[in-house]
């Protein structure tokens, strides 16, 4: 267990993980491998023989572990959606319908809409309509993924840039309203 703690410690610094989330699953992680030896080996509790053991097995499977995160998260590949795929209902947690319809047009119910280009990442809950097409990257969100330009008709809000994301399953819309560090993010999922 002295090893799962390390290892949250370690979390901690390296990839911010919270400390409290982080112990003890990591904890955890570090006992089993000394109640499997310890079982097997018939030897009592108290030998640190069986201890050792299982703190490097532990270190292994620590590793063996963050490399098959690490290479999850590397290989992540955003789906691709053609304009047919996007067509219909995106609906969000707080009540939002963007309805997104064959012939470009645009429908919205309590859609976030960017208030104004110069505030700083300010939005507007939007009702109305507007029009829609696909785009391939988009240099107002600094984003090389494709996503979702609405423009709105009236003066609800500005144009908005949403990104597809998640997987070609249940792909999402979403964008980040704010600072990239600490904004708000609205997701729509196709319904």
């Amino acid at each position: 267990m002295l090893i799962g703690t390390g290892w949250s410690a370690l979390g901690y610094a390296l990839w911010g993980w919270p400390v409290a989330d982080a112990l003890p699953w990591f904890a955890g992680v570090g006992a089993l491998p000394v109640l499997l030896l310890a079982r097997l080996r018939g030897r009592p509790w108290g030998s640190w023989g069986v201890w050792l053991r299982s703190a490097g097995a532990s270190f292994v499977l620590f590793v063996m572990c963050g490399v098959s995160a690490a290479s999850l998260a590397s290989h992540y590949n955003p789906p691709q959606l053609s304009e047919g795929q996007l067509v219909g209902n995106w609906r969000g947690a707080d009540g939002s319908v963007l309805q997104l319809a064959p012939d470009s047009q645009a429908e919205l119910t309590r859609v976030p809409a960017h208030n104004d280009v110069d505030e700083d990442g300010d939005f507007s809950l939007c009702d109305g309509t507007g029009t829609w097409t696909r785009e391939e990257g988009n240099d107002f969100q600094n984003t090389d993924r494709d996503g979702v330009l609405v423009r709105l008709d009236g003066e609800c809000g500005q144009e908005t840039y949403w990104t597809i994301g998640s997987t070609e399953l249940k792909p999402e819309l979403f964008v980040l309203f704010g600072d990239p560090d600490a904004g708000e993010l609205r997701i729509l999922t196709q319904r």
